[in-house]
């Protein structure tokens, strides 16, 4: 499986929940919920976990879009097609599913797991934060990106991270 999709899939569980109405209140929306499950269970039996996903990924896409903008930039919530589709993939592996599922138990499971992720400790400031331009190999982005999610979430900061279309 592709290391960066899982990486994307995984870091908008994380981020989707950690920024969920029960939490941070981010965004309105609380799909990780044991409310949104018991709802989404009967309506979605062999996809709940996508609908969840796909539900916490379109909120917190809105929140970014209207405090970063839109144009030639992307941020972890807004990717190009290819890497949509690819982390989107990465939710068919059940192990992988279950290994994310079960850092949602609790928001300090969920902050620690992010904390591995970003590798770094970046200082969060409120607002849009630029990461500069989208490398081919995005994997600097995302743990930076992760690093800063990880001190807004502590610090109970809102910070977007976003990365320049190249040129």
């Amino acid at each position: 499986m592709n290391a960066i999709a899982t990486t994307i899939a995984e870091l908008r569980v994380l981020i989707g929940y950690l920024g969920e109405k029960g939490q941070a209140n981010w965004w309105g929306c609380e799909f990780f919920s044991a409310t949104a499950t018991a709802f989404l269970a009967p309506i979605f039996n062999r996809s709940l976990f996508l609908a969840q996903y796909q539900g916490a990924t379109a909120a917190a896409a809105k929140v970014h879009d209207e405090a970063i903008g839109v144009g030639r930039i992307y941020h972890l919530f807004r990717l190009p097609i290819g890497l949509e589709q690819a982390s989107a993939d990465a939710l068919n592996d059940a192990t992988f599913v279950q290994a994310v599922q079960a850092r949602l138990a609790n928001r300090e499971l969920a902050l620690t797991r992010l904390t591995e992720l970003a590798e770094k400790a970046e200082s969060a400031s409120p607002g849009p934060v630029s990461l500069g331009q989208m490398s081919q190999d995005i994997k600097a982005e995302l743990q930076c990106a992760a690093g800063f999610y990880c001190a807004a979430f502590t610090s109970g900061i809102q910070t977007f991270p976003y990365v320049r279309e190249v040129e």
